[in-house]
């Protein structure tokens, strides 16, 4: 199964070169939004599926390309329903997103959220008769790292449990003390952590906050949760591919992918895709044309083996 997602992130605020929704080459290079994650590789997988036979294939291949992934996988989560479902799975899936051609056999997996707090208004100049929304943010953010898991696991860069607040938002001026504050946040732990744990946790941070703040209320929301992909069979199905593509490495990536899922239908998953990490999600994200032509010679190769008894 060769399987990714068909979606992008925005452009706003980014300094592109070229009109981001326009494909450019140039330099040798592919640019606009997507080629690296991980358009370049639906492209290859779509020219793979058109020059087969199908008469040839001794063995199915299946090309799934999901919806939504940026914002919490829905697309994949609604199709592990149907691959349980049926009576002959795949036999593995290789997911394209960009690893520089390695072959990435786990990845962390992420819990997505929104916290709003609200509190109440009043002079600043009188904070008795106020709850400021932004003091009691603080004091949570402030404390969430405290709450993740500490086991670690070398195999990842980083090792551990990681958080980042993406956004906050709150107050009206300077003079007011604030009535409400909103923050989005993530974690990503290590495929054997339950994210479920540093939810719970973060319930009973929230818990003793608001009896430490008088006036202060808390509604928090998990927007979505993706788990991490266990390295499980994955490794002797990389070994396999490595023969097919000799200079890749085995390795485990930090991003979070729609594999962890697809493992949940007890299909193993391999994460390797043309481009690099780094371009995506940038400014003038670009693909180099040597690497697709090597993935597309690798995907060829890889085909040749459904096609022999």
């Amino acid at each position: 199964m060769l399987a990714g997602h068909s979606d992008v992130v925005p452009v706003d605020g980014q300094d592109w070169h070229t009109d981001p929704f326009r494909l450019v080459q140039k330099d040798g290079r592919l640019y606009g939004r997507g080629c690296s994650d991980m358009k370049g590789f639906l492209a290859l997988a779509m020219e793979l599926a058109v020059s087969l036979d199908p008469e040839s294939l001794q063995r199915p291949l299946y090309l799934v390309f999901t919806y939504d992934e940026e914002i919490g996988c829905g697309g994949a989560k609604r199709l592990v329903e149907v691959l349980r479902g049926m009576e002959a799975r795949p036999g593995f899936v290789l997911i394209g997103e960009p690893t520089n051609m390695d072959l990435a056999t786990a990845h962390k997996g992420i819990s997505l959220s929104s916290t709003h707090i609200r509190g109440k208004s009043a002079h600043s100049s009188c904070p008795a008769l106020g709850a400021s929304a932004i003091m009691a943010a603080v004091k949570l953010i402030k404390q969430i790292e405290t709450i993740l898991p500490t086991e670690q696991d070398a195999m990842f860069n980083p090792p551990g449990a990681t958080f980042n607040i993406g956004t906050v938002r709150g107050g009206n001026a300077s003079n007011i003390i604030p009535q409400d504050c909103s923050f989005v946040w993530e974690f990503r732990s290590l495929p054997s952590q339950d994210a479920q744990v540093v939810q719970n946790k973060f319930s009973e941070l929230v818990q003793k906050l608001q009896q430490e703040m008088p006036g202060i209320c808390v509604e928090h929301r998990v927007d979505a949760n993706v788990p991490g992909l266990q390295e499980g069979k994955n490794r002797e199905i990389a070994t396999q591919l490595q023969i097919h593509l000799q200079h890749s490495r085995l390795a485990t990536v930090p991003f979070v992918t729609e594999a962890g899922l697809y493992q949940q239908a007890n299909i193993p998953a391999v994460v390797c895709g043309p481009g690099h990490l780094e371009q995506a999600h940038q400014a003038n994200e670009n693909i180099p044309l040597t690497m697709m032509d090597e993935y597309r010679a690798f995907l060829v190769d890889l085909a040749g083996t459904l096609t022999s008894v």
